[in-house]
């Protein structure tokens, strides 16, 4: 820390240093410029030293203006109170830079007969707009400075929100989802002990998986796949043949990066809502496919379809929350969609854009 606050510091004082050396440049080119209109021999080594000395010589008063805009920034309603201190700083300064000064030009210029009150009277308008000048360059430097501050702070506490509300949301789903894997535990502990014991098994998995990646907002797909298999252990043991779930993931899209938790919210849409009311098997299907750099999820079952659910099951906490989530890591870069399948169910579809790192 402490050397990159060197390192900022002399890079401030070396482009003061040539914003100082470039104005004494500019005063020395238009000396020349104007001798040459006039006919009048141009000698650089006369010409350019003493322009050159007046201006580093303001220059040797930045820390002092740097001081006094901190000091007495010129803002706010009472900014008129702070112009008294600057007209007397600027009056003083004036002073001491002819003070230095003098001594300087008479040895570079020796056939400058100028006295000190010489020096003053042909400086002084030009040396005290210099100070005013300096003031005004350091009080739009500060304002930036603060401007960038309070918009990195923003964007901190703005992204610092969206965590809170992605991970309030993904905390939404976990009880919901533990909750209804215990209450078909609790259905078959007394009716199938074995398949009670190895949906706890199956569970305790789930929850270890769920641990190792609670800090993500987003996953590897085939992370969230082997999350989704979990689940789907569970169901099948509970369901038995009453419904064929089946996972086709394009292989070349596996190190896709994915909301996490954001298949099984789907998947138990589709087992509950397609499969409702049936005494037929049932089928549900996932999909990951990739296209022109988005990745799409697809959920699907062969169910009854939209027109058999109402408005409330159509958007439970699942899609509903999924929803929200896209919304808040992705923004316009997301969608969710609900496309009837004619004859065969409904599918849930998610795209997000494709990429391999969060």
């Amino acid at each position: 820390m402490r050397a990159d606050y060197l390192r900022r510091r002399a890079r401030v004082w070396l482009l003061g240093l040539l914003a100082w050396t470039l104005l004494g440049l500019l005063s020395a080119t238009q000396n020349a410029t104007w001798r040459a209109y006039g006919g009048r021999p141009v000698h650089w080594d006369v010409i350019l030293p003493v322009p050159l000395a007046d201006w580093l010589t303001c220059g040797l008063f930045t820390p002092g203006f740097v001081w006094m805009a901190a000091r007495f920034p010129i803002r706010g309603e009472r900014w008129w109170a702070q112009v008294p201190a600057h007209l007397a700083a600027s009056v003083a300064f004036v002073l001491l830079k002819v003070t230095l000064f003098a001594p300087i030009l008479a040895r570079l210029d020796p056939s400058d007969t100028a006295t000190w009150s010489s020096v003053l009277a042909r400086g002084f308008y030009a040396d005290l707009l210099a100070y005013w000048a300096a003031v005004g360059v350091i009080h739009a430097i500060m304002y930036y400075r603060e401007s960038r501050a309070r918009q990195f702070e923003a964007m901190r506490l703005d992204h610092a929100l969206r965590a809170a509300e992605l991970e309030n949301l993904r905390a939404q789903l976990q009880p919901h989802f533990l909750f209804n894997t215990l209450q078909s535990i609790s259905t078959l502990l007394h009716r199938d002990p074995i398949a009670a014991d190895r949906m706890l098994a199956d569970l305790a998995g789930l929850l270890r998986l769920s641990l190792q990646h609670s800090a993500a907002q987003e996953v590897p797909l085939r992370d969230e796949l082997a999350f989704l298999e979990r689940y789907l252990d569970i169901m099948r043991t509970r369901l038995g043949d009453h419904v064929v779930i089946t996972v086709e993931p394009e292989p070349e899209v596996l190190d896709a990066m994915v909301p996490s938790l954001v298949l099984q919210p789907l998947v138990e849409n589709a087992i509950r809502h397609g499969l409702a009311g049936r005494s037929e098997q049932g089928q549900v299907g996932v999909r990951a496919t990739r296209q022109n750099g988005v990745l799409h999820l697809e959920v699907w079952d062969d169910g009854p379809g939209l027109s058999a659910l109402s408005a409330g099951e159509r958007n439970g906490i699942g899609l509903t929350n999924t929803r929200e989530r896209l919304s808040r890591l992705y923004g316009p870069k997301s969608s969710i969609e609900t496309v009837a399948m004619p004859g065969r169910g409904h599918t849930v579809r998610v795209s997000v854009p494709y990429r391999t790192t969060p």
